[in-house]
């Protein structure tokens, strides 16, 4: 059922065939609504929320963060509801900071985003959503976390699908064809949807290994008979 799902969202958005994205080298992440966030003030543990720095765990399973709300703003100690929405996570703590001087001399702030994630489907061998450590991941290593592609992977048709505001963009990769499409290249971002769709041959090949176990089974089941019964 979830594989049907996944190929009716490729089969909807507009396909541009063997073109990696263009990786850019400028590029930054900017802070989202729901974006759950650690933020250090250093020397300050009673301003620090999910980190090192902090009385609170830094890991995000103990459920300490700052979460960026429907506004786009998070509520900080001293300075209260705070825009972050469509800022990089530099200009964010350049922001905090200057807004945090008005209380504490030459405040140092450090903001991690908890939640940056890709998710993998299709024919990996451990699909799921991953997140991801770096600012940039080539596909090659998401593809690798995912636990690299099962016999069935259909290598020719990888896609990736990028939300850009209100409308999808999908690339579609073949990875045997490398050199020609620049795949180690290609950098997934957070939000992505990476699909791995299964070659035609996978059913058939599931129903003649089960016809054949069967058979096993069957011919086992009287050769066992013939050697009890001595016929």
């Amino acid at each position: 059922m979830l594989t049907g799902c996944t190929q009716n969202l490729f089969q909807s958005t507009d396909k541009t065939k063997y073109q990696a994205f263009a990786p850019d080298p400028a590029y930054e992440y900017k802070l989202r609504k729901d974006d759950k966030l650690s933020i250090s003030v250093w020397d300050h543990e009673e301003l620090s929320v999910g980190s090192i720095y902090s009385v609170y765990s830094s890991g995000e399973e103990q459920g300490k963060w700052v979460l960026v709300g429907p506004d786009g703003k998070i509520g900080f100690s001293k300075v209260g509801s705070f825009p972050v929405e469509g800022l990089t996570v530099a200009a964010a703590q350049a922001n905090l900071q200057r807004a945090l001087g008005k209380w504490i001399v030459n405040p140092q702030v450090t903001i991690k985003v908890l939640n940056k994630e890709v998710t993998v489907l299709g024919e990996v061998n451990t699909p799921g959503v991953l997140l991801l450590q770096k600012e940039r991941n080539t596909l090659l290593e998401v593809l690798g976390r995912a636990g690299d592609l099962t016999v069935y992977a259909e290598k020719r048709h990888v896609k990736v699908a990028r939300p850009e505001g209100t409308a999808l963009r999908e690339m579609e990769i073949d990875l045997t064809q490398l050199d020609r499409n620049y795949a180690t290249n290609i950098v997934v971002l957070p939000g992505d949807v990476v699909y791995v769709p299964a070659r035609k041959g996978k059913q058939f090949d599931k129903k003649a290994g089960t016809s054949l176990a069967v058979t096993s089974a069957i011919t086992a089941i009287l050769l066992f008979t013939r050697i009890i019964t001595g016929l």
